[in-house]
């Protein structure tokens, strides 16, 4: 198998597995009548076993280098490449199916922005255009741990909270170093974020940004009792009533915190 040469600073590693490559492919889920969307298809390795598996395949591509090399190897007529930034990416205007489920390898230094930016599309209250059934990526193992960890464990911080309030994601499986070209220093895991069962906590809040304000501001201090970061929001926390301002932020479910930020936000 021949790659691409390189790009550092886009922290490129492609798979080169078989056996992992087929799992992947697997986890997906894929049905006949599916629209896909991969996020930076690289070398294609993932892209040539989605296409004819599937009605439609769009992918979105950041370097321009891969583009040629993609367009070659995939000439399905039901292929749509992007040469283009994810993050930057109008799903809405550019994907013309409703329901659509995304996958791919993301590159490690733009993890959190692409999955927050998918979760909060998936769940925009008047998004009547486009419906995201499914986001099923890769990750670095450290963090998929983080998205699924527990209230009350040292690993539970914004990102957990911040994922649960979108949806209940699900570690599907770990792959190994050695199934990459260039050889990773670390673990990579297959996560899922199921965005079929809506859990209405984007109605629940007051405010969504003042929400994220409070989850970030009291995880800064993470050792500190509520009672003392919470006066970034208020000048006497002992009115607070929703919860014990003597818990640190590890201990609040979701649900406790869009009760906090609602009742800091109305006082």
């Amino acid at each position: 198998m021949t790659f691409p040469k390189l790009k550092k600073s886009l922290g490129q590693n492609f798979l080169k597995d078989e056996f992992y490559i087929s799992k992947i492919i697997e986890s997906f889920n894929l049905k006949p009548d599916d629209t896909v969307l991969e996020i930076g298809p690289g070398g294609g390795a993932l892209t040539k076993r989605i296409t004819g598996r599937v009605k439609k395949l769009y992918a979105v591509e950041i370097d321009q280098r891969l583009i040629d090399n993609l367009e070659d190897k995939i000439s399905d007529d039901d292929f749509v490449l992007f040469n283009e930034d994810f993050l930057k990416f109008d799903l809405v205007e550019n994907i013309q199916e409703e329901n659509i489920k995304i996958v791919g390898n993301l590159p490690y230094h733009v993890t959190s922005p692409i999955i927050f930016k998918v979760m909060e599309l998936a769940s925009e209250v008047n998004n009547d255009k486009l419906k995201i059934q499914s986001l099923t990526i890769m990750i670095q193992k450290e963090v998929a741990e983080r998205i699924v960890a527990k209230v009350n464990t040292k690993a539970y911080g914004v990102i957990s909270v911040f994922t649960r309030f979108f949806c209940e994601p699900e570690i599907l499986f770990d792959i190994p170093p050695e199934a990459f070209f260039p050889k990773p220093k670390i673990t990579s895991s297959i996560i899922r974020f199921n965005f079929t069962t809506g859990n209405g906590n984007l109605q629940k809040v007051k405010d969504m940004k003042h929400f994220r304000s409070v989850v970030k501001t009291t995880f800064l201090n993470r050792r500190k009792m509520l009672r003392n970061t919470l006066k970034a929001f208020i000048d006497d926390p002992g009115l607070i009533t929703t919860v014990e301002v003597t818990k640190r932020p590890e201990n609040l479910s979701v649900a406790d915190f869009i009760s906090l930020s609602n009742e800091i936000y109305l006082l």
